[in-house]
């Protein structure tokens, strides 16, 4: 990597080369496009400053990547943008926080994760979706808005030694896992992301309401296939018509069934039925129980 400046002015108002007060000086300001990184504010942590102080000067850096400035014909750019090039992923640039001190893993990590907390309003996305606004925890999905977040990396000094910057040695607040650089500056979760899925899901839906199409077709051509005509009305009969029973192909249609076997005297079955109820309950019956 290559591309360093040190100890750059940061005006939250005045100018560069005059910053008003209360603005921030970057330890450093890389820039490496050949490496997939426009442009990276560094600050390096020697546990001189309380927790509280490293995370107020993540919300200063929030202020100057803030800061408007106007161009031709009142357009309005930010004022870092004129210096440094936008990686166009949206919100701010990314701050880097590499820490120095050997103070053992979990000291380190502690404070690591203090900083996170106290700083969260500067780097937590809001999370969006087609409805506007609403909790992570639902079950509808969406995506992460980045615009007005500072992306923050944390590392160590003996971790680049180690591994160097490529290496998994970076994590990303918000994330879950150490990184190479480049993948802890990408943004994850992004509406572009969110849309080609919507994208995806309506290919996958309309592929399917295809085949349920095509499978009624087939369904449709199966019945005109099997149909034959009733030989009392002349009436289409289809195979599966005899709801609970079986259609045997050449019989007629259910309604010319129904009046068939209603207009029908009692079968021989009907009848014997009916004689040994009689026998059971008739009066003759009731005479020779007596």
């Amino acid at each position: 990597m290559r591309g360093w400046e040190t100890e750059v002015a940061l005006p939250v108002a005045g100018t560069f080369t005059t910053p008003a007060r209360g603005s921030l000086r970057a330890d450093a300001v890389l820039t490496a496009p050949e490496d997939q990184v426009l442009v990276l504010f560094v600050e390096v942590d020697n546990h001189t400053e309380p927790a509280a102080v490293v995370a107020a000067k993540i919300d200063r850096y929030r202020r100057f990547f803030g800061r408007q400035m106007k161009v031709d014909r009142g357009r309005e750019l930010p004022l870092w943008s004129t210096l440094w090039e936008d990686s166009g992923q949206g919100g701010f640039p990314p701050v880097a926080l590499v820490f120095t001190k050997d103070v053992g893993a979990e000291a380190r990590m502690n404070r690591m994760k203090t900083i996170r907390d106290l700083s969260r309003t500067c780097w937590q996305p809001r999370w969006e979706n087609p409805h506007g606004w609403s909790p992570k925890t639902s079950e509808e999905d969406g995506w992460w808005d980045f615009t007005g977040t500072v992306p923050v990396i944390a590392t160590h000094l003996d971790q680049l030694r180690t591994h160097g910057p490529h290496g998994p040695v970076w994590w990303r607040f918000g994330h879950h896992e150490w990184q190479p650089i480049t993948d802890a500056l990408t943004n994850t979760g992004t509406e572009d992301q969110y849309d080609a899925r919507e994208d995806q899901h309506s290919l996958e839906r309309a592929a399917q309401e295809e085949r349920r199409r095509q499978e009624r077709e087939e369904e449709l051509r199966r019945r005109e296939a099997g149909k034959w005509p009733c030989r009392s009305c002349g009436g289409p009969v289809y195979p599966g018509d005899a709801w609970g029973e079986p259609m045997v192909p050449g019989r007629p249609c259910t309604v010319c069934r129904t009046i068939t076997d209603s207009e029908q005297p009692p079968t021989a079955q009907r009848a014997a039925t009916a004689a040994e109820a009689a026998e059971t309950n008739g009066i003759l019956a009731r005479l020779r129980r007596k």
